[in-house]
């Protein structure tokens, strides 16, 4: 029983999917001592109230154009540029016809993972060799935003080069273009563009203010846990805990339509992906390169990272 106080989601655990425990509230309970802990986490950290702080907070995620300099950016694009190509000149970009979420495909570099037919390839930061992008791992600006909504900063050696190439739709479809939220406690993601991003890239698409836990949002959650737990019961497996939902589903939940985040390059993109969100269509075999690193803290934890 001791998963209930980690941050094990998924209801094929059986006490995460206890049926009676659910049906007494488990599931709404932790998600709200989770949010109570982030919120403690947040007043320690005292991080200076800006546009993109407030933006962050009301909105669940925040866009910042021209985060870096232009020429701190354009050293960072040559040396993930350079990266990027090492990587290909090893393992040449590979296609992919199975469905759902693959296992990683490691390599000298990092890994390839698969959403079905789109590939997310992963990129180790070596200091030696990129050190613009390594001290952007480090970054003050990139922590203080990450601490003003979760009171956690993105470790280092969470930050990746990242690109996606987007897979045919109508062949291998990717599962991550269903609006979903990650888990039941707020955590963060952030992408930092090399390239602008276009409506034909897959952008990221997001619903405002889904990152609240209003009383409606906790009633679809309990719902939700409610089924995962009576599907548990009787043996049926996918009950993951990376909650689905339907786009007609959000009015009933008070929630706007989902906005496509569209961007140029040097733009950071940071979202709380408690809230619903989803990749954005694509034309197939289209790209787009960022940096990438997320955190997903204890959620029970109580003093700021």
């Amino acid at each position: 029983m001791w998963s209930i106080l980690t941050s094990t989601k998924s209801f094929e655990d059986r006490w995460i999917a206890h049926a009676g425990l659910n049906d007494r509230g488990l599931h709404r309970r932790r998600m709200t001592a989770a949010d109570f802990c982030a919120r403690l986490r947040r007043a320690q950290c005292r991080i200076p109230e800006d546009e993109h702080t407030r933006s962050f907070a009301e909105q669940g995620f925040v866009v910042v154009p021209d985060f870096l300099p232009p020429d701190a950016f354009a050293t960072i694009a040559d040396e993930a540029r350079a990266r990027l190509a090492a990587s290909e000149a090893h393992t040449p970009i590979p296609a992919n016809e199975a469905r759902g979420f693959g296992a990683r495909r490691k390599a000298p570099w990092g890994f390839d993972r698969f959403d079905g037919g789109t590939l997310n390839r992963f990129v180790r930061i070596e200091r030696g060799q990129s050190p613009a992008l390594a001290a952007f791992t480090r970054s003050p600006r990139l922590a203080a935003l990450a601490r003003s909504r979760l009171g956690a900063a993105i470790p280092p050696r969470n930050i990746r080069l990242y690109l996606t190439v987007n897979g045919d739709e109508t062949r291998t479809p990717d599962d991550q273009k269903v609006l979903h939220r990650d888990t039941f406690f707020s955590n963060i993601k952030f992408w930092y563009f090399i390239d602008a991003v276009t409506a034909d890239d897959g952008p990221f698409v997001y619903v405002p203010g889904s990152h609240r836990l209003t009383p409606a949002r906790l009633a679809w959650e309990e719902m939700r846990a409610i089924r995962a737990s009576a599907a548990r019961k009787v043996g049926i497996i996918g009950t993951e805990g990376a909650f689905r939902i339907e786009a007609e589903e959000l009015a009933g939940l008070g929630l706007p339509p989902p906005v496509s985040v569209t961007v140029p390059a040097n733009s950071l993109v940071m979202a709380d992906t408690l809230g619903f969100h989803r990749r954005g269509d694509a034309v197939p075999g289209t790209q787009r390169l960022a940096l990438y690193g997320s955190v997903r803290p204890w959620p029970f934890g109580l003093i700021r990272r």
